[in-house]
């Protein structure tokens, strides 16, 4: 249970709101916003019909228990509106770390996703997962911190498996490296060799390579890379842990070569990366005293 809440908090998935959506609900294009959204807006059609328009007509209607999920990019185009008896489910679901790079990577065409009676398998499961974070986001207990992760992450990874196919493999290779994957977000201090992987895996190095990236959206060098240096970010802006001592635990064997890295990635340094975290939570809590 605890490397399970570990492995959560290390994929850091935050739920910014979950609430019932004004109708009708527009985004206009905004070509003067310069920040790369990602996102996840989750749309859940709790009653009545909806009409759905992105980009260019014509508009889709949506029945009842359908879904609508939306990694939506500053110059897109979208409505959802409703009929007299329409109510509408919205939750933004806020991906960091490596779910954040898996976004980017996969949503950079494939935006929108209705999830329908075609999925009738999992369509049940979905309903039930959405109406149990609202609950959730109504009752403020201990609870609701460890469950509201595995929740948002079942959404992304649903969306992300309708838009790449890449996870929740079902195939030999993609259960094993799901499996490797897993170990590498756990012990990023170990030291990863691609060429011993490859040999792991009965594979020679290229296609090992290849096959990885079919499944992570990324090469066993660069997933690794950005694996090591989110834990290290999040170790920076969560806990007092000494810079040094941070840089041998995400697999860096100098102090220095992981503030290159960090501050390459990230754009500052460990130290101004903690003060400004700092800041934020001494600005937060004083909010709250008010």
């Amino acid at each position: 249970m605890e490397e399970l809440r570990q492995v959560f908090l290390f994929t850091n998935l935050d739920i910014e709101f979950i609430e019932y959506c004004p109708l009708p609900y527009i985004n206009s294009p905004d070509y003067h916003s310069l920040r790369q959204n990602c996102c996840v807006d989750v749309f859940y059609i709790l009653n009545g019909t909806a009409e759905l328009m992105f980009n260019t007509p014509p508009s889709r209607t949506l029945s009842s228990g359908e879904f609508i999920f939306l990694n939506r990019k500053c110059t897109d185009y979208f409505i959802v509106s409703g009929d007299g008896d329409a109510v509408i489910l919205h939750a933004r679901i806020i991906p960091h770390g490596l779910y954040k790079d898996l976004l980017l990577h996969h949503g950079l065409y494939n935006r929108l996703y209705v999830l329908n009676e075609n999925n009738s398998d999992i369509l049940p499961a979905a309903s039930e997962m959405i109406k149990l974070l609202l609950n959730l986001k109504k009752v403020k207990s201990g609870a609701t911190l460890f469950l509201e992760p595995p929740i948002t992450l079942f959404f992304i990874h649903l969306y992300l498996n309708e838009i790449s196919g890449s996870l929740l493999p079902f195939n030999n290779h993609g259960q094993q490296f799901s499996k490797l994957i897993l170990e590498i977000i756990k012990n990023p201090d170990y030291p990863w060799h691609v060429k011993d992987m490859a040999r792991e895996h009965c594979m020679s190095t290229n296609f090992f390579i290849s096959e990885f990236r079919k499944v992570s959206g990324f090469t066993p060098f660069n997933f690794l890379k950005k694996n090591r240096l989110n834990k290290g970010r999040l170790l920076l802006e969560k806990t007092d842990i000494p810079v040094s001592v941070i840089a041998r635990q995400c697999g860096y064997n100098s102090h220095a070569s992981f503030s290159f890295y960090i501050k390459q990635e990230f754009g500052l340094p460990p130290l101004k990366i903690r003060k400004n975290a700092q800041s934020k939570y001494d600005i937060a809590v004083s909010e709250d005293k008010r």
